[in-house]
């Protein structure tokens, strides 16, 4: 059995991957793909101001902290499903997606991977800290430097 062994020592090409980033935190989303080459093609922003942080509550305060805990968490749950809807659209018109990146605060991860539909719940590879308000290029060197990471 003969082996063919190449003579030059050059490298194939790198392929160049598409990883869908899904930046998220109790009211904005913004929702893009980006190539290993750190080309952003494709972005959407939406933002739900229905998700309270503070709720006032009345005189009964033997159980309103409980009440208040619900109410917000309806809201967090009612966004968070509105967000994997969106995800899913946004995806179906992507292909060959290499993974899913999601950047936030770390609270939301769990959650947000589980309203996630099944096969793209599995296609989350990583999470990062991320604050929406920065600069756009900020969290986008971030991403960049995250992809790197991963490709090595």
């Amino acid at each position: 059995m003969n082996l063919i062994i190449p003579t030059d020592n050059k490298k194939a090409p790198k392929k160049d991957n598409k990883y869908l980033v899904l930046l998220i935190d109790r009211k904005r989303v913004r929702i893009f793909t980006i190539h290993s080459s750190g080309a952003v093609e494709r972005k959407e922003e939406f933002e739900d101001g229905h998700v309270p942080k503070k709720v006032q509550h009345g005189d009964n305060t033997w159980d309103a902290q409980d009440k208040i805990y619900r109410h917000i968490e309806d809201h967090l749950h009612r966004h968070l499903t509105l967000i994997a809807e969106k995800v899913k659209i946004y995806a179906a018109q992507e292909d060959n997606i290499a993974g899913i990146l999601i950047g936030g605060h770390n609270q939301l991860f769990p959650k947000i991977i589980k309203h996630l539909p099944y096969p793209l719940s599995r296609q989350v590879i990583r999470t990062f800290i991320a604050d929406l308000k920065a600069p756009f290029n900020e969290i986008l060197e971030r991403i960049k430097n995250l992809i790197k990471e991963i490709e090595k």
